[in-house]
């Protein structure tokens, strides 16, 4: 072997140690940053932003391998989870698939009906009011010559559906208020007796309103506070002319 083949061996042997070395370097780092991130799992990201009691499917949500150690512990990691089963808030976009986001979507239980009526989307839903929710179902009748109440016609009502917006021209039998209003139609589940109580509210009341009941409570106002008269709430009229 001359000079010449004796340091292009060298080279080679040297170039291949070289790339051992980097090898090994890579291997050792890439070991140390999995150690480090750990297993990966499967979790499911929004795509976009989700409605109350939407439908969970592949079109609104996308598959991706996170760090197991990362992962929410009610994170949904098999799709199956979510089988029959709607958002129960409205969810943002980017957002991981968790249990609690889930529920299974409203249904109407024996013996309940189902009753829609138009709310003033001002004093009576205001944004606040969603579907799932349980409210309280407020009406004022009479005027000011009978005199006036408020009284809780339903306790624990169960809202179905919250349509859009629309316009409705005042009842000029009801009211001095002659402009053009906004209205909601809201969807509840009901008892017989309460659907009847709401459709009678909805035709002869002055106001209807709906009072939102904390979550995971239930409204239990007693009968003797259900009602509210003008005697209650207005000073007695004093009688002659004494001070």
């Amino acid at each position: 072997m001359n000079p010449r083949q004796r340091r292009g061996a060298v080279l080679m042997i040297l170039a291949a140690l070289g790339a051992v070395a980097v090898f090994a370097a890579v291997y050792s780092y890439v070991e140390q940053i999995g150690r480090q991130v750990g297993p990966m799992t499967t979790v499911y990201r929004f795509t976009d932003d989700v409605k109350p009691f939407s439908d969970v499917t592949s079109a609104v949500l996308e598959r991706v391998e996170v760090p197991k150690k990362w992962v929410p512990a009610a994170a949904v990691t098999d799709f199956d989870e979510t089988q029959g089963l709607v958002t129960k808030d409205a969810v943002v976009k980017g957002s991981v698939l968790q249990r609690g986001m889930l529920q299974p979507p409203p249904e109407l239980k024996p013996g309940e009906r189902e009753l829609a009526i138009l709310i003033d989307a001002e004093t009576g839903v205001a944004g606040k009011v969603r579907a799932g929710d349980l409210v309280d179902i407020y009406a004022t009748f009479g005027d000011s010559q009978r005199g006036q109440e408020s009284r809780i016609l339903v306790q624990n009502a169960r809202v179905l559906d919250i349509g859009q917006l629309q316009r409705a021209e005042p009842d000029a039998d009801k009211s001095l208020d002659f402009a053009p209003k906004q209205v909601v139609p809201v969807t509840f589940a009901l008892s017989v007796k309460d659907s009847l109580s709401l459709a009678y509210a909805e035709s002869f009341a002055d106001k209807v309103r709906l009072a939102r009941v904390a979550p995971g409570t239930r409204s239990d106002v007693p009968a003797a506070d259900s009602v509210l008269r003008d005697d209650d709430v207005l000073p007695p009229t004093k009688k002659g002319g004494g001070k």
